[in-house]
């Protein structure tokens, strides 16, 4: 791996770490189709996102074109059950089109793309629902994507994907508190253990302070289908009236850090401290706590400098990153909308409703990933992409369903700042496999085949060597003799080097200083690196 250590991570980028955001309504280029809730996603396959509203009457889809200009379509229809709430968007049934599931204020739907794309229809649940966030997540981990709606009157509604389009209510997908004031979900590895944790962002309107159905529910992902509330053991059981969080690396050291609005005391900013334990912050930020009152909260990298901005419904409506932790508030002439890169320029415009916001841009670098999943769901939904250069490195997850209602793009992007190169770009999959591309061009925009570009894993087993047991908590025992103080160095998921060691007298390894989570044990023998994955318990 290149370039691991987080040095001088304040100076990064030097001078490009005061550069602002504006943004031009460029409306003139779309139409303006009805519906309130904004899409802006990919919805043809040509890893292009598009501008989609859902209404009533039907679905308009802007499809951006390579040459900057769009192509308006309405598709008529009538929809049952239209978003007024949230949309979450995916390749649900894998024929290569994006599928919508819509969040309504009575019903959930699911809108199916026909297999080319030219058509859509309507899957409605009969159960009624107060639908709040959606979301497309693969909860089971088979390989197609789940659902997961919010429910603000009773417990919320889990959707299984049957393989067949057909998404099935089951509420043994994941086993959520039976309480109400369920307002946002969010997917995300937030303990860096390889599997993908639910944060369940919560406000029972009218309730009292100390109420259950208010505390916000942090659920981990056991590994084993199963899933455990955590909030309180890791600091994150809020109880004042939460509406949406935002979960990113926002100082750039490997694990996601959250920005949380609240409606009933201050806002919170929580720092992860690596293993999935959490400070809040708020009052070091520059952040006003007490700008209460927010819905939607977002996080992205709007001037390419390197550090991931917040993006909320509050006084200021963005706050910039300033790489070290704290963040200078500037106003917006919008407040919310769904993020992408509507002009392929590589800086992240917004829409809104009629709105085309267009970010002006800068001279700060960048690099887009676009993800196509083959063990995994076709959408990469769920995957790490980690990229690596003279800054360090920078983590993005790919997630359906972000903020409390609008969904944006799925192609992962990173500003780099005035940097020139990347040196390493790491896909950690759903399915465990690991793509690792080196020195990527920047300034461009890259789709990876799951698999295309796979880290060796079983390398071991071609020498002749195992490692056991598999999983361990303490000790890593090689199957043969003689290795004793050949190098071993252990790496994580983010692609950092964790431990450096050698195999001792006993030919074994200690890591029972390691965290929980999955690891690279790399060992060199006869001038070959030879790699494995290991499961720390």
């Amino acid at each position: 791996m290149k370039k691991l250590l987080l040095n001088s991570i304040v100076l990064l980028f030097g001078a490009s770490l005061i550069a602002q955001v504006s943004f031009t309504n460029q409306n003139n280029l779309i139409e303006n189709y009805p519906g309130t809730t904004s899409i802006s996603v990919d919805m043809n396959g040509d890893f292009l996102d598009d501008f989609v509203r859902v209404s009533s009457s039907g679905i308009g889809i802007d499809y951006q074109q390579a040459n900057g200009t769009f192509n308006s379509v309405f598709y008529s229809m009538s929809i049952q059950n239209p978003p007024n709430w949230s949309v979450a968007a995916g390749d649900i049934d894998e024929n290569g089109y994006t599928d919508l599931v819509l969040g309504n204020g009575s019903r959930v739907s699911f809108l199916f793309a026909n297999d080319t794309g030219s058509g859509y229809s309507e899957q409605t649940h009969p159960d009624y629902i107060f639908s709040q966030r959606s979301n497309l997540a693969d909860i089971d981990n088979d390989g197609d994507l789940d659902a997961f709606v919010c429910h603000d009157v009773d417990q919320s509604h889990p959707y299984r994907n049957d393989g067949n389009q057909n998404m099935v209510e089951d509420q043994t997908l994941i086993e959520t508190l039976n309480l109400a004031g369920n307002y946002q979900s969010l997917w995300v590895d937030y303990d860096n253990d390889g599997d993908t944790d639910m944060y369940l962002t919560k406000c029972r309107q009218g309730s009292t302070p100390g109420d259950p159905e208010r505390t916000n529910a942090m659920y981990r992902n056991n590994g084993d289908g199963t899933y455990s509330e955590v909030a309180a053991s890791i600091n994150m059981a809020d109880n004042e009236q939460s509406w949406a969080t935002v979960f990113q690396d926002f100082d750039n050291d490997g694990d996601f850090d959250a920005y949380c609005v609240n409606h009933s005391d201050a806002n919170r900013f929580y720092e992860n401290d690596g293993s999935g334990v959490f400070t809040d912050i708020i009052g070091s930020t520059g952040i006003n706590p007490t700008d209460l009152g927010a819905w939607e909260n977002q996080g992205a990298d709007f001037n390419n400098d390197g550090f991931v901005d917040i993006f909320s419904e509050m006084a200021r409506e963005l706050y910039i990153n300033n790489g070290d932790m704290t963040f200078t508030g500037m106003d917006l002439p919008f407040d919310e909308g769904a993020i992408a890169d509507f002009n392929s320029d590589g800086y992240l415009d917004v829409a809104h409703n009629g709105d085309l916001w267009i970010n002006d841009g800068g001279l700060n670098s960048w690099i887009k990933i676009g993800l196509r999943g083959i063990e995994s769901n076709s959408n990469g939904v769920g995957a790490r992409i980690t990229i690596y250069g003279d800054w360090g490195t920078q983590i993005r997850e790919v997630r359906s369903g972000v903020g409390y209602g609008h969904m944006s793009s799925l192609i992962a992007h990173f500003g780099i700042g005035t940097s020139t190169e990347v040196d390493q770009i790491i896909i950690n999959w759903p399915s465990g496999i690991i793509d690792v591309i080196d020195n990527p061009d920047i300034n461009s925009q890259h789709v990876y085949i799951e698999g295309d570009n796979e880290l060796a894993v079983t390398d071991f087993q071609i020498n002749g060597i195992s490692m056991y047991p598999n999983p361990t908590s303490d000790i890593i025992n090689f199957s043969i003799n003689n290795l004793e103080g050949s190098p071993v160095t252990v790496i994580d998921l983010n692609g950092r080097v964790v431990l450096n060691t050698t195999v001792s007298t006993d030919n074994n390894i200690n890591i029972e200083n390691l965290i929980k989570g999955v690891y690279f044990v790399q060992l060199e023998v006869e001038n070959k690196a030879v790699n494995y994955k290991v499961l720390k318990e």
